[in-house]
């Protein structure tokens, strides 16, 4: 924050101005004080835009939305003065960096924050879209990064999802590298252009770097990019890497829904940011305790040049825009009596961030003078090269001597010693799927895990598994397990790519054809439909399947008779092989499968 100039103003409605915050396209961003000293960022419009009546139109516009759009994912909107000379609007403080700045200082984040990243998000699109509005400006300086999670701000170019185009002839609004396809060619927009957006925001968060338009200084050719080219995501694996190509698809009727990137993504803990990121944000927070304004008071009553602010019910936007650099700490020795609320605050703002660090982050202390201790880091982390999602497959000779095929897919994530940093799906050909929770028992530079049962299907036939260890071999990893032993690959992708997202049929025979429906779901969730339509079109049998791997082949287990008959089975494990524009289905033995064609 920098110290307010000689002619700014102090006072905005009835909120004191302490500093300056940044400035952003609209205008100047003020740190403020309420009566009851509640922090707030208050934006001024430039006075330049203030005598534009477009701008002036927008200005209204971005106030209603925010106001609008309720939830736990913006700040809310405390005051507002658009018909002013000088318009304004005051916002809850949020004190976080955004996106943008946290990435640029720390680096790009791990694949747990950035699911946790991408649930917030959904949450927050949702939100908006439930007001009937389209953010259409979704871009890493548009996110805060806050303990509790992300908040989206600056509503400044939200519409309507049902409104046509409505600028400027030639005017381009919106941020380039983070566009939509449709955004970019001026064409009208739905829900689904903040998809496309979401999903360039999670790629730059996992690899630093735009994925449109890195190397392109030119407006055209960034734009050209988003519109035709193919994102730069060769940074991504695992889940994050599904997920965004699943967003960044071309059509905007074939990305996934905010509610079917929802059910698969994990659920996310609280403690969701890397340490040195929770550092940080306790250091803002604590920060907040010395800022001090001398001969703080009731605010008089504003100028005629400056309005007094209309009392309206809250909404939500962001807190503020621009540098987004924490306040400077000016110490001084003033009573702090009427600093309590702002000091509370603060303070649960640091205990806070110190419990999610101690969740996310191996705590190393001192010990006393003359002791010697082993710190539990050297044996609590999670190599970097091992996070993220593996699988492959191995035999294993049952009880009767036969050999079944099983599929092992195992997801790791950070954590301390104890922690459950492990999420196993183990498949066999038999028609059993057996999912466990790995807590972490000893890491660096192998990993053991001692898992335990989350999901039988069939119920009651999973048995515990046993203790794994986790080595790296080369570019894949060696897991063992009781005499058991095989390699896991680097997994692409969490959920099927979208372009095999719909409807495909077999050819026809004089009994009928088999239809399957591929949808959006993630690896464990009921993501295949198997039907067997009868000639006369009727449906003779159809089955669920929960999706067991998304790479070519997509695998699937079929799990859950949906139309009860005599011919409808659980089988064991099936998949679709890509050839050219078609699936071909592989089920048992049939090692010719059948060809499908989109319906």
């Amino acid at each position: 924050m920098e110290a307010l100039e000689r002619d700014d103003p102090r006072t905005m409605g009835e909120y004191q101005l302490i500093g300056r915050l940044g400035a952003g396209g609209m205008g100047q961003v003020y740190l403020g004080r309420s009566r009851g000293g509640r922090m707030v960022a208050v934006k001024l419009v430039h006075a330049a835009l203030a005598k534009d009546p477009l701008f002036r139109r927008r200005f209204r516009r971005e106030v209603e939305a925010a106001r609008r759009v309720g939830g736990e994912w913006t700040a809310p909107v405390l005051d507002a003065d658009t018909e002013s000379e000088n318009p304004w609007v005051a916002t809850g403080y949020v004190p976080g960096p955004t996106l943008a700045e946290t990435v640029a200082r720390h680096g790009p984040l791990p694949e747990a924050t950035v699911l946790a990243l991408a649930s917030g998000l959904a949450r927050a699109l949702q939100a908006v879209h439930a007001a009937g509005l389209i953010h259409r400006d979704l871009k890493p300086s548009n996110v805060l990064v806050t303990i509790d999670g992300p908040k989206v701000i600056d509503f400044g170019i939200a519409r309507s999802a049902d409104a046509s185009v409505a600028t400027r002839t030639g005017a381009l609004l919106g941020s380039p590298a983070y566009m939509s396809p449709e955004q970019a060619r001026g064409a009208e927009l739905s829900p689904a252009s903040d998809i496309f957006s979401l999903g360039s925001v999670l790629a730059y968060a996992a690899t630093g770097h735009q994925p449109f338009g890195v190397g392109f200084s030119n407006l055209h050719a960034v734009l050209l990019q988003v519109a035709q080219g193919q994102p730069q995501l060769r940074d991504l694996s695992g889940p994050v890497r599904g997920l965004v190509e699943s967003c960044l698809t071309k059509a905007p009727d074939e990305r996934p829904t905010l509610e079917a990137i929802l059910n698969w993504l994990p659920l996310s803990s609280k403690a969701w940011l890397p340490g040195d990121v929770v550092t940080e944000l306790g250091r803002h927070a604590a920060a907040l305790l010395d800022l001090e304004t001398p001969g703080f008071q009731a605010v008089p009553a504003p100028s005629a040049s400056m309005p007094p602010g209309r009392p309206d019910a809250p909404g939500s936007m962001g807190g503020r825009e621009g540098t987004g650099t924490r306040p400077t700490r000016r110490p001084r020795p003033a009573s702090r009596g009427r600093l309590l609320p702002v000091a509370a605050a603060a303070a649960v703002a640091v205990i806070g961030a110190g419990s999610a660090y101690a969740l996310t982050q191996n705590e190393r202390r001192e010990p006393p003078a003359g002791t010697v201790t082993k710190s539990p880091a050297v044996n609590g982390v999670v190599p970097a090269a091992m996070l993220g999602t593996w699988e492959g497959d191995y035999e294993k000779t049952d009880t009767s001597g036969n050999k079944v095929l099983h599929h092992r897919r195992i997801s790791l994530t950070q954590g301390s010693l104890g922690a459950d940093v492990a999420q196993i799906r183990v498949t066999d050909t038999s028609g059993q799927l057996c999912e466990y929770v790995g807590r972490l028992a000893a890491g660096t530079p192998t990993v053991d895990l001692r898992p335990r049962l989350s999901r039988s299907i069939p119920p009651g036939k999973c048995n515990d598994d046993p203790p794994l260890t986790l080595k790296p071999k080369g570019a894949d990893l060696r897991w063992t397990a009781r005499g058991m032993a095989d390699d896991l690959t680097r997994a692409r992708n969490n959920a099927i790519p979208a372009h095999w997202h719909g409807r495909w049929a077999g050819p026809a025979t004089g009994e009928g054809h088999r239809e399957f429906v591929i949808g959006a779901g993630a690896v464990g969730t009921e993501a295949i439909r198997s039907r067997v339509i009868g000639s006369n079109g009727a449906v003779i049998c159809e089955t669920a399947g929960v999706l067991v791997s998304a790479e070519d082949p997509i695998v699937y287990l079929s799990t859950r008779i949906i139309t009860p008959s005599p011919m409808c089975g659980l089988g064991s494990l099936a998949g679709f092989k890509a050839q050219g524009t078609s699936l071909v289905w592989h089920a048992g033995t049939d090692d010719q499968g059948i060809h499908l064609k989109p319906m």
